[in-house]
């Protein structure tokens, strides 16, 4: 089942959302309550998850966490399947425009019902308001994060390409200088690969003056004009040689970090989420501002993954308890550190920032420069727009591959997009 199938599965909703333990029961330590709290990512995450669950219980010896733990090319789906057979987890990580797809079903509690369980006081200005859609809070953010352009400065040394200077770039520099790399660099060795995200394309949106979305999210606010533009630099940069070809670029798309060009120290710069950088195996990379920031920004900080709770779990106070743990206690900020993202609570980021690597700390002061642009962040992506990435890498493909025009990608990725918004 695809994001599309996943989307249809989630329509089928009615009202068995939540747990199936009993409403109201309270938990004791002879006779504890059960939450289950869902979860995507890699080994290492759920090996960390577990820890911070177990110090949990050990705090709140009334209250057992179930963990569950997917691969984000499944987890999905596999939300879709138990909300429609309501087994949906009491607590579940959430990211992208399904917060509001969810929210707009009843799927998710409103958080205010259980404001007295949940502290955000020392949370970073704004990013409490990342939770909220039409004015409810229904997810905290697990930690931010934001786009960026992750260098890989030994590629450059190595083509004799100078770094840029991300204050002052442009996407033209960008082209120019991804084709000195591949050009001065041995076979196999690429300057960038093309980024087909729809959050990218939400920050190409906004340096020109539009939103990825109209305000009441029924339609697509970035123009044909703009969306063309984008399919053209990504054609241009494998055009020029500064990216590798269609076929190569549709495979590192799909691979794991470390098995990626990036990855294997054989690209000089990628697009990526910040907290992705720590991802990449291989020589010491920096990260810089993405090029046109400095005419128009359009980067932001974001919740790079939410936490939720079921609007039908039995236990919605214990649910925010541990909720509340996950985002405020330090020993767990200690052993989570930034793979959910950077922490928005102040005092657990300053705690935790000593701990990081070097690239986690450049990673830090990267998202600190963001927030010092006090940048308004978009609204949440709408219902029904879970499937816009999907429609855009699949037109973006086309194009690579010169199935379509750029023009024409551009007409028909705003058409699909806006059917499914409608």
């Amino acid at each position: 089942m695809g994001v599309a199938g996943a989307t249809a599965a989630l329509a089928m909703v009615l009202t068995g959302c939540g747990s199936n333990a009993e409403a109201g029961k309270v938990g004791t330590v002879e006779d504890p309550v059960t939450i289950r709290f869902a979860w995507w990512g890699n080994d290492s995450r759920a090996k960390t998850t577990l820890e911070v669950i177990k110090d949990f219980e050990a705090a709140n010896p009334t209250i057992k966490v179930e963990g569950e733990n997917t691969e984000f090319s499944s987890y999905w789906d596999k939300m879709a399947t138990q909300i429609a057979g309501g087994t949906t987890p009491d607590v579940f990580a959430m990211s992208g425009a399904y917060p509001s797809e969810y929210a707009s079903r009843g799927v998710l509690l409103d958080l205010d019902e259980v404001r007295d369980q949940l502290d955000t006081s020392k949370f970073a200005e704004g990013t409490v308001d990342l939770g909220k859609i039409e004015g409810k809070q229904y997810t905290i953010t697990a930690g931010v994060n934001s786009m960026s352009m992750v260098i890989d400065p030994k590629v450059f040394e190595a083509a004799g390409v100078e770094l840029p200077d991300d204050e002052t770039w442009t996407w033209d520099d960008y082209a120019q200088i991804a084709a000195d790399i591949t050009k001065n660099s041995p076979a196999g060795t690429f300057g960038t690969t093309p980024m087909s995200n729809d959050s990218f394309l939400a920050v190409w949106a906004r340096q020109s003056g539009e939103e990825l979305y109209t305000d009441d999210g029924k339609k697509l606010g970035i123009s044909e004009d703009t969306a063309t533009e984008w399919f053209e630099l990504n054609k241009k940069l494998m055009e020029t040689g500064g990216a590798p070809s269609a076929s190569q670029t549709v495979e590192d798309g799909s691979a794991q970090p470390e098995m990626t060009l990036m990855g294997q120290g054989k690209q000089g710069m990628k697009i990526s989420w910040s907290n992705q950088m720590n991802s990449y195996s291989g020589s010491p990379l920096v990260m810089m501002k993405m090029p046109g920031e400095s005419k128009t920004p359009g980067a932001w900080l974001r919740s790079s993954m939410e936490y939720a709770i079921s609007s039908k779990s039995a236990h919605p106070k214990e649910a925010a308890l541990f909720i509340n743990y996950l985002v405020n206690n330090v020993d767990a900020a200690t052993k989570i550190k930034s793979d959910r993202g950077m922490p928005a609570n102040t005092e657990l980021k300053a705690a935790i920032t000593p701990l990081l690597k070097e690239s986690q700390q450049k990673e830090a002061e990267y998202l600190d420069r963001i927030a010092e642009m006090d940048i308004e962040p978009p609204l949440p992506f709408p219902a029904g727009s879970s499937a816009t990435m999907e429609v855009l890498n699949r037109f973006n493909t086309d194009v690579l591959f010169g199935k379509i025009s750029p023009r024409d990608a551009a007409k028909g990725f705003i058409q699909e997009v806006n059917s499914n918004l409608g």
